[in-house]
């Protein structure tokens, strides 16, 4: 099987374990895009739902820790300018990752609706825990 089928499989499946809980409301287009952002950059290091729960750097916080404190929303608004994130992300048209920095893993460029859609699957994050 070749690696585009498999990621499109894998998608799929994650997709459909999601919206198929009944205890859940299916995810907006936007929760859903930002699901996809976090698994593919922000999973690198945190936990960002039930499907990676055991494979994220132990001392990171996950999304559900970083989504129980009260101010989450700016956390995540303004994430890549909070360490460690500056040395490897990359806001397009909005910041410059630092030269003085060392990214240790490859840069990841983001724009700035892909925050927007970021915080609208943190929004919906505590609905998608309930297991």
């Amino acid at each position: 099987m070749n690696l585009l089928l498999k990621i499109i499989l894998i998608k799929t499946l994650i997709f459909l374990s999601i919206v198929s809980k009944a205890d859940t409301a299916p995810m907006s287009e936007a929760a859903l895009r930002g699901l996809e952002i976090a698994q593919e950059h922000c999973s690198r290091c945190h936990v960002v739902g039930n499907e990676n729960r055991y494979s994220s750097i132990e001392t990171t916080p996950s999304f559900f820790g970083l989504r129980a404190m009260k101010d989450w929303r700016i956390r995540f608004t303004e994430f890549y300018i909070r360490p460690p994130h500056p040395a490897l992300v990359n806001i397009v048209d909005v910041t410059e990752r630092s030269k003085k920095l060392p990214a240790f893993v490859s840069e990841i460029n983001l724009k700035l609706d892909q925050i927007d859609d970021l915080i609208s699957y943190l929004e919906q994050l505590k609905k998608i825990d309930k297991k």
